[in-house]
């Protein structure tokens, strides 16, 4: 079978470059709106206009275009990701797209393989608690979650777990605008609030105390919390930082219940393979990603064009003649 990612700003245009390359008997696998771009993934069983399939065991081995193959790892590696993330994106894309894929898209598909992906929506099924070491944006975060889906009737509602009384209430209040933020003191003040809530009331995004990975008796006090409140816990993690701390640091949420993590901070760092490649090895999905300090429009669902852009973007082209940028990334 022979897969293909397409890339047009209309379906017609993507149908059209499936049925060329395709042939007649493609078949659609999926479909994907960005603003501006449609993405068609499809596949044929086999070579269009062949008369006869080709036995498995007579079929040359592909041979890939270096150029694309160098400047996707070459991409990969100035953004600091581990040479075995790297190759496994450059290996994966080039076999999902072809040999004659360009850079951006064939590094999407490798993304899509290695990294799996779960926006947080206003329909989610629990109230978010956002956890993460300090400094990591989660205040910030809560805001701009609540921002995000206040156009719907089941929009997240900030409010601010401020155990340790660090002044975290002020700044989420500050951050949304409004001073009925609500607030909980103490663990058992957010359990009783969320056990008295109905499953039709607007669940809550809350803003949690800071939690040091690095700290055993931190991280089993976030266990023992997450054991004893019925939230969804979200890590917010930084894009700043080594990548082997980064690494540490989403493997430790990951082992105490956290399933999915928001990337902050993407505005401020040119170097972010380090830190998608953290999400990649805790098995963590990604959310959100964080692209700017406006508390409105902050956030963005993560996808693998997304990212594949952010990465493609940022790294110097070597002259190689690749490909860095290409249609479709939003």
């Amino acid at each position: 079978m022979r897969m293909k990612l397409f890339s047009a700003a209309t379906m017609e245009e993507a149908m059209e470059q499936m049925r060329a390359e395709l042939g007649s008997d493609a078949v659609v696998l999926s479909t994907r709106n960005e603003p501006g771009c449609v993405e068609v993934r499809a596949a044929v069983e086999r070579a269009p206009n062949a008369r006869f399939a080709t036995p498995i065991f007579s079929e040359s081995r592909p041979t890939f275009d270096n150029t694309t193959r160098d400047r996707i790892r070459d991409v990969m590696n100035w953004h600091g990701a581990p040479s075995g993330f790297a190759d496994i994106v450059t290996s994966a894309g080039l076999k999902l797209m072809g040999n004659t894929a360009d850079a951006g898209p064939a590094m999407a598909a490798g993304l899509e393989g290695v990294l799996s992906f779960s926006p947080i929506h206003s329909d989610t099924r629990k109230s978010i608690l956002l956890v993460g070491p300090p400094g990591s944006g989660k205040t910030s975060t809560a805001a701009k979650l609540a921002a995000v889906t206040r156009k719907s009737p089941l929009g997240l509602r900030a409010a601010s777990a401020d155990f340790d009384t660090s002044g975290g209430h002020a700044r989420l209040s500050a951050y949304v605008g409004r001073p009925d933020v609500g607030l909980f003191k103490s663990p058992e003040a957010l359990q009783k609030f969320l056990a008295a809530r109905t499953p039709s009331e607007r669940k809550l995004v809350v803003d949690g105390p800071a939690f040091n990975p690095t700290n055993a008796k931190d991280m089993a006090r976030l266990r023992n919390l997450l054991y004893n409140i019925d939230v969804e816990p979200v890590l917010v993690m930084s894009a700043e930082g080594h990548p082997e701390d980064l690494e540490d640091n989403a493997r430790a949420f990951s082992s105490v219940g956290v399933r999915r993590a928001i990337l902050t901070k993407l505005d401020v760092v040119r170097r972010r393979g380090g830190a998608f490649a953290a999400i990649s090895s805790s098995r963590l999905s990604i959310a959100q990603l964080s692209l700017t300090h406006s508390i409105s429009n902050g956030l963005i669902p993560a996808t693998p064009l997304r990212i594949a852009r952010l990465l493609l973007e940022t790294a110097p082209d070597n002259g190689s003649g690749s490909n860095m940028s290409y249609r479709g990334a939003a």
